[in-house]
């Protein structure tokens, strides 16, 4: 077999198997590892490791779009300034996520403009 028929195989096989990162990746992966004297199972480790990456970079991206945000909003981006009386540990706490994981709900209550839409959204994205 010539080099290309090899590259050609091996191109149908990662299509097939849908491995989309190690299809694009694997020659100049190569050549890297070539350059750096890596081991094959070093090669390896790294082309699987960043196809793991990637796919779960994609699934993200999946999550958020299905959620359908209407903008994407951050805890970074909350004023803490406004309302005065807000419990930032607490909402801090929210967002290590252990609700889901109890299966529970969270509700924010408060009058208009105090920010929970914008801490709803933040907390679906950074769920996602």
């Amino acid at each position: 077999m010539t080099k290309d028929s090899v590259d050609t195989a091996l191109e149908k096989q990662l299509d097939y198997l849908k491995l989309a990162y190690c299809k694009e990746n694997f020659r100049p992966l190569a050549a890297e590892g070539n350059a750096k004297h890596w081991t094959h199972l070093d090669y390896l480790a790294r082309l699987v490791e960043r196809e793991a990456a990637a796919r779960q970079d994609r699934a993200v991206l999946r999550r958020v779009k299905a959620a359908r945000f209407p903008v994407i909003k951050t805890l970074d981006t909350f004023r803490w300034d406004w309302p005065k009386k807000i419990n930032r540990l607490q909402i801090q706490d929210l967002f290590r996520l252990s609700f889901i994981d109890k299966k529970a709900n969270v509700i924010f209550l408060g009058l208009c403009g105090l920010g929970k839409s914008h801490l709803a959204t933040a907390l679906g994205y950074a769920a996602c």
